[in-house]
């Protein structure tokens, strides 16, 4: 799948131009400051549909026990998924282990700041 602008750089930033300005904004603002520059493309619309449905199919696998065991991870730039009930590959879940632990200490460093 090839990746297709649907907003130009220069409309990008009018728009966050625009929402800097604002204290509180809600979705539908920001769908009106886009509406008028996007590009929609059906077919890569349709494709990148499928592929949200199958990343949340894999991101939602889960044993017998209700346990998620699927986990995505990058592979030479490229998202994969591993089934760690399945896998032997003990670099792939090193690199899971890692990645797991970064976004632990980032959503604990996010909460620090809402205290």
């Amino acid at each position: 799948m090839s990746k297709t602008i649907t907003l130009e750089k220069q409309a990008r930033n009018e728009i966050l131009k625009q929402m800097a300005g604002l204290n509180e904004i809600t979705t539908d603002a920001v769908v009106d400051l886009i509406e008028p520059y996007f590009q929609f493309d059906v077919t890569n619309a349709r494709e990148q549909a499928l592929r949200r449905k199958a990343n949340s199919l894999m991101a939602q696998f889960k044993d017998e026990c209700g346990q998620r065991t699927c986990f995505s991870y990058k592979d030479n730039g490229q998202s994969k998924y591993i089934n760690i009930d399945e896998t032997t590959d003990s670099e792939i879940l090193n690199r899971l282990d890692d990645q797991l632990y970064k976004k632990l200490d980032t959503m604990l460093m996010i909460r620090k700041k809402q205290a």
